[in-house]
């Protein structure tokens, strides 16, 4: 485990000065909380064995980074703060950003039809980008069918495959129905829209420009991951490898890799306009209304929600050995990012414990 140290400069204060900041005054320290987020995941340093990385952001300061377990258990490499995680169905707010800066550059529009991209999509009436964000689409899931075609199937396998199906399973704005296949097809209309291929269009608008260096779209190209995180799954007493899949090269709903500090550039980034208005991040960050007037708990690629009567903005993802979370607390400045590579973990639950010992101080 490896913790980054945020202490100095109040302990410089309280060296020079004899007095302790004002806001630590009742409240526990940064070291004390640490403490406590430490004891929630002390059972994975136990022996050799998978576990987690942990962020906590408070009011823009990094006051608890710490990894806890194994990277690789072949290989016995441990996990860093610095090691790259696939952070599964997390990736969707990505491909949502992807869109919402199409939309600002006029190069798309939130209620076009899909077949407007998509033309082997026609067989889908009436279904938006919108609904696509929302998952309110009604596009069947592809998924079972598609490993029965292609040993590493593609976007463009995908969309094929979805053409030929023709099976909407409700008419678009009905109801919510979290969808994969929409947000792979998401992909593809970036990729359409934009002219470039979806992987680099978000490594270049996305990630470049807000310095996410260790960050990558995992596809059929297969690139290299560097300090890459394998995930597991628990095998009796022990683990097994669960890592690769067949359907791991279909990108837009997953594919992304990153790093903690990363996570952290992201968030911080959705504070201000270094990618878009705060305006487009607003109706992002609502939840979407259905055609009976209902409001749904997701905006474009997170969930809405409050936790002790404060707005949380969070998603997570799970995919071969990995679990993920991300949990944004925009009007009080917290954030909790857990990524895990073990099948057995529920970082949600880990995201509350650790929202309350923050919440507390």
């Amino acid at each position: 485990m490896r913790r980054v140290q945020v202490l100095l400069p109040a302990l410089l204060s309280v060296l020079i000065t004899g007095q302790c900041p004002a806001d630590t005054v009742g409240r526990d320290s940064d070291a004390a909380a640490s403490a406590k987020v430490d004891a929630l995941f002390a059972r994975f340093t136990r022996g050799v064995q998978p576990g987690a990385g942990v962020l906590v952001v408070e009011n823009g300061r990094i006051v608890h980074e710490a990894t806890y377990g194994y990277a690789d258990l072949e290989r016995r490499i441990p996990l860093s703060v610095d090691a790259t995680f696939r952070l599964d169905s997390v990736s969707k707010q990505f491909t949502a950003m992807a869109i919402m800066l199409l939309k600002e550059e006029g190069r798309l529009a939130y209620d076009d039809p899909i077949s407007k991209y998509l033309p082997e999509l026609s067989v889908y009436p009436g279904v938006t980008i919108r609904n696509l964000l929302t998952h309110t689409g009604g596009l069947p899931d592809y998924y079972d069918e598609i490993v029965k075609t292609n040993s590493w199937p593609s976007n463009a396998d995908a969309r094929v495959l979805l053409g030929q199906m023709a099976k909407p399973e409700f008419a678009p704005g009905s109801r919510y129905e979290y969808s994969n296949a929409g947000y792979d097809m998401l992909g593809e209309v970036v990729a359409s829209a934009s002219g470039m291929r979806f992987k680099d269009f978000v490594e270049q608008r996305v990630f470049a420009p807000l310095g996410m260096t260790h960050s990558l779209i995992h596809d059929t190209t297969r690139p290299t991951v560097p300090r890459r995180v394998l995930g597991y799954d628990k095998d009796g007493k022990g683990f097994k490898l669960d890592d690769e899949h067949p359907l791991n090269g279909i990108i837009g709903a997953g594919g992304v890799f990153t790093t903690l500090d990363d996570l952290y550039l992201w968030d911080q980034a959705l504070y201000g306009e270094k990618l878009v208005k705060h305006a487009t991040l607003d109706e992002a960050f609502t939840g979407n209304v259905l055609n009976d007037g209902k409001r749904t708990d997701y905006g474009f690629g997170w969930r809405i929600s409050e936790y002790h009567h404060t707005r949380r903005i969070s998603h997570g993802g799970s995919w071969v050995g990995f679990r993920s979370h991300i949990a944004r607390h925009p009007d009080i400045g917290l954030t909790i990012v857990i990524l895990a590579n073990r099948g057995d973990v529920e970082p949600d639950r880990y995201v509350d414990r650790i929202t309350d010992i923050y919440m507390a101080r």
